[in-house]
């Protein structure tokens, strides 16, 4: 949906999609201890999931009568559920393939679902033919819940049994408020852009028993943090020119990297997340010269340099 007038636009759109799918994998382990083969696993994994999502976005834009000049608005929401179960059957094998025991029995019934908002604003301004101002400004706040049970069958009863001990019930409210402005200009042969992002975020990870009631939070809250950023450009001629940029960039863990309670859906390759994980930052350098030197080919050389703080790594723990 589209209004508009001499100077104003405002649009509206959506969309809706829902959709089932179901898979079967088999996937083999083999053991060692010592470095010497001792058995191996066939894993034979039967699943089915469904999924909804629905999304909506409402558009804005207000031209001045400069050419270039604008404000433009953005809100997007989107909102997904899903909901799925697994059949998980692990046998294990001695090396000669004769089975050792009884097979272990696996069920997993899972759901969840995800609210989304953003909000963002940019303003453009050509100040000159050299010259251009931009500023913005964008929040981000997300609601995700997931239930994943997980439960073994007991051959003395015939059923599956829910195992409250490696099943979970995790919340989180997650919210991202940022603000930039960047400028660009011409002097003599260079050009420049020179930004600056201010951000904050937020994060809140609430634990849930079986009942539902909260158990327990974790928080991770990083105040306002600065990310400034230069790129200049060196015209050498109409044909080479040397880049010499620097930006600090931010990368935040993911939900998975954060959720703090085992994953035993795959026995063999148990996972566990970091609630006290913090973001990572990062200080870039980079310095390159580009050779245009025929048509339709160029040279290009580029040296940089990268410093990262509180990395973010997977630790893998065998216990062999």
């Amino acid at each position: 949906m589209l209004f508009r007038s001499n100077r104003n636009t405002l649009t509206f759109s959506g969309n809706y999609n829902r959709g089932k799918f179901e898979t079967e994998q088999t996937q083999r382990v083999d053991s060692f201890i010592k470095g010497n083969f001792t058995s191996y696993n066939l894993i034979e994994n039967t699943s089915n999931r469904t999924f909804e999502n629905l999304g909506s976005q409402v558009s804005f834009k207000h031209n001045f009568e400069k050419s270039g000049h604008n404000l433009s608005a953005d809100f997007n929401y989107n909102s997904s559920n899903s909901s799925g179960s697994s059949i998980i059957n692990t046998q294990t094998y001695t090396t000669t393939g004769a089975a050792k025991g009884n097979p272990l029995l696996q069920q997993n019934i899972s759901s969840g679902d995800n609210q989304f908002y953003t909000f963002q604003t940019d303003y453009e301004n050509p100040i000159t033919d050299d010259k251009k101002l931009e500023a913005g400004f964008r929040a981000a706040i997300r609601d995700n819940g997931s239930i994943n049970d997980q439960y073994r069958y007991n051959a003395v009863t015939g059923k599956y049994e829910l195992v409250p001990s490696i099943s979970s019930r995790y919340k989180f409210h997650d919210e991202v408020w940022a603000g930039y402005t960047t400028f660009s200009f011409k002097s003599g042969n260079w050009s420049y852009l020179l930004g600056l992002r201010a951000e904050s975020s937020n994060y809140l990870g609430t634990l849930l028993n079986a009942k539902g009631a909260d158990s327990l939070s974790f928080k991770v809250n990083y105040p306002i943090s600065l990310f400034p950023s230069v790129f200049s450009t060196y015209k050498i001629n109409d044909k080479q020119d040397l880049q010499l940029n620097y930006t600090r960039k931010i990368n935040r863990p993911n939900f998975f990297q954060l959720m703090p309670f085992p994953d035993y859906s795959d026995p063999q390759n148990i996972n566990v997340g970091n609630a006290a994980l913090k973001p990572e930052f990062t200080n870039s350098f980079e310095v390159s010269y580009n050779n245009a030197y025929k048509k339709s080919a160029n040279f290009l050389a580029s040296l940089y340099f990268k410093h990262t703080t509180n990395l973010i790594t997977r630790y893998v723990y065998r216990d062999v």
